[in-house]
């Protein structure tokens, strides 16, 4: 066994960052090709799961929402799950954006962008997303990769990483102009408006008015009340803790997971490759914001060797997957990258091979 092990190992090192990628694409399409043959509706019923998706999330979360404000749930059961929903919305706009639903009908696309962007709307409007996101995958890892700059890729660890990776508007503040400045060649070209109504900047100006008046509020009460009893402002707090609990809350949570696991598992600096742009995320206790996210940082990464896949066969797919990747030396874990700015020194790669009949990848 011992022998095994040290001929795999040699034989791994001495492939390029070219043929491990090569490799590990030919194992991801493998296996989402035996999966589709396995369960055919996957490839014929595509767009009308994309589509089902889209319709059932959205509706479950103004069920949710119905049953929390007539007393049927607790509130913390309607945040959990409206959370868990958006999540499922934020991929189907991702595979939108990758043109997975509906090729060349706009009208069902565009319909579809509306319905994950309403449901989400402390994000950027995805018509805008989409031309940044494409930039993403042609520059990850650099200056000009500005959909992951602006959540804190790159970022030394401290409160300013902090404040971007969980506020939008902070985000703004405190790495807009420098990245705006680093790629302003890509997105002088991009042609989709990046602000579309006032959708947004309500989301934000109700958010903040439920920090602030709650804040307010407990610390008056705290205090002894010096400020008297307020009762005026009890029907308006009553009603943004009843948005807050339904909207806000739920895709401030989900919005938050997704750029802290994000901008942690894309590598940042001189990356000039596909195979160096990503580690995978799937320690045990990753787990409170997967939940959030559709196990995002365990699965991203595969998405990055193969686009053109939906987020619940990426899912399926991962589990054959993500040994493939490791065996050819994707980084599994590497949080102390997320303590330098997520930069990827050398390191040892993995030596940690399964048996010969265990893995057998396609060539």
């Amino acid at each position: 066994m011992s022998v095994q092990l040290k001929t795999a190992n040699r034989n791994y090192e001495v492939l390029s960052e070219k043929e491990r990628t090569q490799k590990i694409i030919r194992w991801i399409r493998f296996w989402d090709s035996k999966i589709r043959t396995r369960f055919p509706f996957f490839t014929k019923h595509q767009d009308t799961i994309g589509l089902g998706i889209t319709l059932c999330s959205s509706s479950l979360m103004i069920v949710f929402a119905g049953l929390y404000i007539t007393g049927r749930i607790p509130f913390w059961l309607c945040i959990l799950s409206n959370a868990i929903l958006a999540s499922f919305l934020h991929e189907i706009e991702h595979d939108l954006i990758h043109n997975l639903y509906y090729k060349g009908n706009s009208k069902i696309q565009n319909f579809m962008f509306w319905v994950v962007w309403l449901f989400r709307t402390n994000t950027v409007n995805p018509w805008f997303r989409k031309e940044i996101h494409l930039l993403h995958h042609k520059v990850s890892g650099n200056k000009e990769d500005v959909e992951e700059r602006m959540i804190g890729n790159g970022m030394s660890f401290g409160w300013r990483r902090l404040f971007t990776m969980i506020d939008g508007n902070m985000a703004l503040i405190l790495q807009g102009r420098k990245v705006g400045k680093d790629a302003y060649s890509y997105l002088r070209k991009i042609k989709a408006p990046r602000i579309i109504g006032p959708y947004r900047e309500t989301f934000f100006l109700l958010w903040y008015l439920f920090l602030i008046l709650n804040t307010f509020h407990f610390l008056n009460l705290f205090a002894g009340s010096p400020f008297g009893q307020l009762s005026f402002l009890n029907p308006v707090i009553s009603t943004l803790d009843t948005i807050a609990v339904v909207y806000l809350i739920p895709n401030w949570i989900r919005q938050t997971s997704i750029q802290i696991v994000s901008s942690n598992m894309h590598y940042y600096g001189g990356i000039t490759n596909v195979y160096n742009q990503i580690q995978v995320l799937n320690s045990w206790f990753v787990f409170p914001f997967h939940l959030f996210c559709f196990n995002f940082g365990a699965t991203h990464g595969i998405h990055h060797f193969v686009v053109n896949q939906p987020f619940y066969l990426r899912q399926l797919a991962s589990y054959f997957v993500l040994p493939a990747m490791k065996r050819y030396g994707i980084r599994f874990n590497d949080f102390k990258s997320m303590l330098k700015g997520n930069t990827k020194n050398s390191m040892e790669t993995s030596s940690e091979f399964s048996e010969a009949s265990a893995f057998k990848p396609q060539t």
